[in-house]
């Protein structure tokens, strides 16, 4: 399979164009990873100045929730505008969003929607920031996401911690270690999707499970976790016992329960705090390295190339 980024560009948004970023660029493209049989659609925000400042940026991966899409967090969430102001206010420092497209996967490796785990903590990365102007270092990754993103975003963090300094799970879609599938309500087992096999399987659900995978972790990420007290699948529940794990271990961690439900008009209001949070873990965007006083020249990003 070719491995890379395909040529053409779905869109991109520019402030000058549209108004709605006031200093960032969005670019939507696809590309080619090895472990996925198609390619992968992934939005990614680049903030004021990305291509002329001669910074190397610190990165976020930022994932959609169940039935999602990569422009999930920028229309529905409004996370470009979100970005935009806190840069400008100077509350965060200028970051990359890289939100790619999931499907259905929980982002697992599963036998129904393919190697989903591989393809997005470790391809992805890997290629995307070979072209990017990124710190490409711990301190330089974080990762979020929402209700199955959330999930996916605590198993990444978990299952990799030398590989980001901080993540945040909104409303994320976790529940506890189970002795049987009958712990679940038949419409969970249904969004479960045949991730954790078709039946359901219990091993490979607690094989998976952050509840598990927390219980081994070493220098795991700082972990922000915040949760509608008005959720209607009572995720609070598993939010608040995944706090308690972390606490018990003595693993740096944020808890917030804030009034709402499951929907956009909590997860738009709660990515800010959580962007902050992960920002006061990250280090700031820096000048590439120099020699004698001299900065190193670098190769155009293909990010920042014409058209």
């Amino acid at each position: 399979m070719r491995i890379g980024v395909l040529i053409s560009i779905s869109f991109v948004y520019l402030s000058a164009l549209s108004g709605a970023f006031a200093g960032g660029k969005v670019i939507d493209r696809h590309i080619d990873l090895p472990s996925l049989a198609s390619s992968t659609p992934y939005s990614l925000y680049l903030p004021e100045g990305y291509c002329d400042s001669g910074l190397s940026y610190p990165v976020l991966y930022l994932l959609h929730g169940y039935g999602g899409t990569h422009r999930d967090w920028l229309k529905a969430g409004q996370v470009g505008q979100t970005l935009d102001r806190l840069i400008s206010a100077g509350r965060i420092s200028p970051i990359l969003v890289v939100m790619p497209s999931a499907s259905k996967s929980w982002y697992v490796n599963s036998s129904k929607y393919g190697k989903y785990e591989t393809a997005l903590l470790h391809d992805l990365p890997k290629y995307l920031e070979a072209e990017l102007y990124s710190l490409k270092t711990r301190e330089g990754r974080a990762v979020a996401g929402l209700s199955m993103g959330g999930y996916g975003a605590l198993r990444f963090a978990f299952r990799s911690p030398e590989s980001f300094a901080s993540v945040a799970a909104l409303s994320p879609a976790i529940f506890p270690n189970v002795i049987s599938k009958d712990e679940f309500k038949p419409v969970q087992i249904k969004l479960f999707a045949g991730a954790f096999d078709d039946p359901f399987s219990v091993t490979k659900y607690n094989e998976k499970n952050v509840f598990t995978l927390v219980q081994t972790a070493s220098n795991p990420p700082a972990t922000y976790l915040t949760v509608g007290d008005d959720d209607w699948f009572g995720l609070y529940d598993g939010t608040f016992a995944f706090y308690q794990q972390l606490k018990s271990q003595k693993i740096a961690a944020e808890l917030r329960i804030t009034d709402g439900n499951h929907d956009w008009k909590l997860w738009s209001k709660e990515i800010e705090p959580a962007l902050i949070f992960l920002d006061s873990q990250l280090s700031a965007a820096t000048k590439i390295p120099s020699s004698k006083g001299i900065t190193t020249r670098r190769e155009q990003s293909s990010f920042c190339s014409p058209g």
